[in-house]
């Protein structure tokens, strides 16, 4: 009988752990972009674009979004999203105006193009929403 409750709370604790290591796919993200009426299109690479360059080995995707340009990082972990975004903020440049935003093994660097609008941020805000009830 205790062998059972020892793999019970065996397979609890795996199950617990599993559940919560929850990462997400670019796929998914640009899928719930564009549901929201975001339209993705392919952007230039740059070379020597900072923000194209990648983080700690993440190499982001980028697209056209109206004005500006989006990049997404997608981390194997929070905890290396967390790193990645201190470390790219620790690079000695001069950054052009952008926002970032957060979602779990995701970071998101939106760069203004010549209009900077909040409307846009409010919209990638929703969006990211809409992920996390996903």
């Amino acid at each position: 009988m205790r062998i059972h409750i020892i793999i019970l709370l065996f397979l609890m604790v795996i199950l617990g752990c599993t559940s919560s290591n929850k990462a997400l796919t670019l796929e998914h993200v640009l899928e719930v972009f564009q549901n929201e009426g975001l339209q993705l299109t392919e952007a230039d690479e740059i070379a020597d674009n900072i923000f194209q360059q990648g983080i700690n080995e993440v190499t982001p995707s980028f697209y056209q979004l109206t004005d500006g340009v989006i990049h997404f990082y997608i981390f194997k972990s929070e905890k290396e999203r967390i790193k990645g975004r201190e470390d790219f903020y620790n690079r000695p440049v001069d950054f052009v105006k952008h926002k970032a935003f957060v979602i779990d093994n995701v970071l998101i660097l939106y760069v203004y193009g010549k209009n900077q609008s909040n409307e846009m941020d409010e919209k990638i805000k929703v969006t990211i929403a809409k992920l996390k009830k996903n």
